[in-house]
């Protein structure tokens, strides 16, 4: 299964996402992710637990788009599909910083229309 690169437009789509969680449950993503050596199976798992409870149409659509699928298509998928983008991704290396930066983004406030003029 072919995983493509994350994009920028990940970024928007992850922070938009991120935004809706709790405080408490992003810093505790966060913190999974930028361990050193983060364990696949536990950011697999802290990962799914979001998905269950907050996430799960928007997190489904991201993981679809990052294997070229709609979710229709990615509903046909193997059940361990998900868990597998997720190792895929942490493996990678790159993934700890860039949850980093989305983290951040999402933590920021949204700017007013006044702050623009």
């Amino acid at each position: 299964m072919e995983i493509r690169e994350l994009k920028a437009k990940d970024v928007k789509t992850l922070a938009k996402m991120l935004g809706k969680l709790k405080p408490e449950t992003l810093d505790n993503l966060t913190a999974l992710l930028n361990k050193e050596k983060a364990d696949p199976m536990k950011v697999s798992l802290s990962l799914f637990h979001v998905i269950a409870t907050d996430l799960t149409d928007d997190i489904y659509a991201w993981l679809a788009d990052l294997v070229g699928k709609k979710p229709e298509e990615f509903d046909e998928m193997p059940a361990n599909t998900p868990a597998k983008i997720i190792k895929k991704l942490v493996k990678r290396g790159d993934f700890g910083d860039f949850f980093g930066s989305v983290s951040q983004q999402a933590k920021k406030p949204p700017a007013s229309p006044d702050s623009t003029t």
